[in-house]
């Protein structure tokens, strides 16, 4: 485990946890999996998980966003980093706009290992976990 992380390697984390975001508010689903290693887990604790890309893909499509819907994420820390993996966690608040505006439908926070995978950081590991 190193005690420096690479600049570079915080940025394409940040980038990989906000393309996810992004994708999965426009119902993207091959983006969202393409974020996944091949045999990447997608967890959303209490509802579903997927593992591997197919699984993603399929499962996410049941998720396409209806209305406008926003996530909004935060606080991104990288908890640990080797070579290869690195672990983060981020906050996240869902927002949905209805008849009356955008309100936010639930917060949660995202575990997440990542690794470099063919030169890119992908998810191996993606938790999302809904806090009422």
């Amino acid at each position: 485990m190193t005690t420096t992380i690479d600049p570079s390697v915080t940025a394409a984390v940040q980038s990989a946890v906000a393309a996810y975001a992004q994708a999965l508010d426009s119902g993207r689903t091959e983006a969202i999996a393409d974020l996944f290693t091949p045999d990447g887990t997608a967890e959303i604790v209490g509802m579903a998980k997927f593992e591997g890309r197919e699984a993603i893909r399929q499962g996410f499509g049941g998720f396409s966003p209806e209305q406008p819907q926003l996530h909004m994420l935060g606080n991104t820390v990288i908890t640990s980093a080797t070579e290869d993996e690195v672990t983060a966690t981020s906050n996240l608040a869902f927002f949905a706009r209805g008849e009356t505006g955008w309100s936010v439908q639930m917060t949660g926070r995202y575990d997440d290992v990542l690794r470099l995978h063919e030169g890119r950081w992908l998810f191996q590991q993606r938790v999302t976990t809904l806090v009422p």
